[in-house]
């Protein structure tokens, strides 16, 4: 750095620190006068003009001047939570004797603060405001200094009837109970006419048990004709082979070789025979089953064509949905 620029920072930090120290000392010199009329903030007289500097120029000095300002109108609280923060700011700027200042002036705030404790009901969720402000949830049913003078609590719930009270706060020390009641159902509450509408329902597919149950009926009902279609061919086997050995068995039961495998093999054409009407039945009673137990897509209507070909060692089922 050249001797120049190292000239102008010097020069620029001895002003700053000229700045904090006519600031402190105006602060010092104003909290020994006389008391001023008390007067809220908002009327003529309050601590606008204080604000508006503060809000065009964050620093501890200005905050140490507002807080002061505050004290003298008889807002405690107020004038503490600046002291403190002014404390903090001082801090971060290595400002120790405003720092010492601050933190001075709020601790002969604390014997005249006064408090609001708010309490609601366990499991009810509600907002609470203090003269508008939001209170935090965390501090419900802690005390919380407040400016004495009139306050209004709010208590709000979405579907519920609002909730609110005022109450009175005394200086130098007062503090003031409020309990928020359980509140009531809103039934004149009608519908939020703001809200963003609910997105149309998705179309809803047709279960896949319903195909699945469905081609099984049919394929149980194909093997139930086939059973039928064998039983019944080789009923008419049977059936031919008991003429046959009747025609070898002149003296019934003595029908010779020839007679005595015909009638066995009749015996076993008609078991087959037996057999396969026995599974027929049993297939198509539960392919019938199967089919008209299967459930049906909400809404849907349904049009069914089965086709049924029998051939000669072969069935053929054929449907439509």
């Amino acid at each position: 750095m050249n001797p120049r620029a190292r000239k102008f920072r010097s020069h620029r930090e001895f002003i700053c620190a000229v700045s904090v120290l006519t600031l402190a000392a105006a602060s010092v010199a104003r909290a020994s006068e006389p008391s001023r009329e008390v007067r809220p903030v908002g009327e003529p007289g309050g601590c606008e003009s204080h604000e508006a500097s503060l809000l065009k120029q964050a620093h501890p000095a200005l905050r140490v001047e507002l807080a002061e300002c505050y004290a003298q109108l008889g807002r405690s609280a107020s004038a503490w939570a600046q002291y403190r923060e002014a404390a903090a700011e001082a801090h971060e700027a290595a400002s120790p004797e405003l720092e010492a200042l601050a933190r001075s002036r709020a601790k002969a705030l604390e014997n005249d603060l006064s408090y609001v404790t708010v309490r609601t009901w366990k499991g009810q969720e509600v907002m609470v405001t203090q003269d508008g402000s939001p209170i935090d949830e965390a501090v419900l049913g802690t005390a919380i200094p407040l400016d004495p003078g009139s306050h209004t609590i709010l208590a709000l719930a979405p579907g519920k009837r609002g909730w609110s009270k005022r109450i009175e706060l005394g200086s130098h020390g007062d503090h003031v109970q409020v309990s928020v009641p359980v509140l009531p159902d809103d039934v004149n509450m009608g519908p939020d006419l703001t809200a963003a509408p609910l997105p149309p329902p998705e179309p809803v597919s047709a279960p896949v048990v319903d195909s699945v149950q469905r081609t099984l009926g049919l394929v149980a009902g194909a093997l139930g004709i086939a059973g039928i279609a064998t039983g019944t061919l080789f009923g008419v086997k049977a059936a031919s082979d008991w003429s046959d050995t009747k025609e070898q068995c002149k003296a019934f039961p003595y029908c010779g070789e020839e007679g005595a495998r015909l009638a066995q093999q009749a015996k076993t054409s008609a078991l087959i025979s037996t057999i396969g009407f026995a599974t027929g039945i049993a297939g198509i009673s539960g392919g019938a089953l199967l089919w008209f137990t299967a459930p049906r897509a909400a809404g849907s209507q349904e049009r069914t064509a089965t086709t049924v070909g029998l051939g000669v060692g072969n069935v053929q089922v054929r449907g439509s949905l």
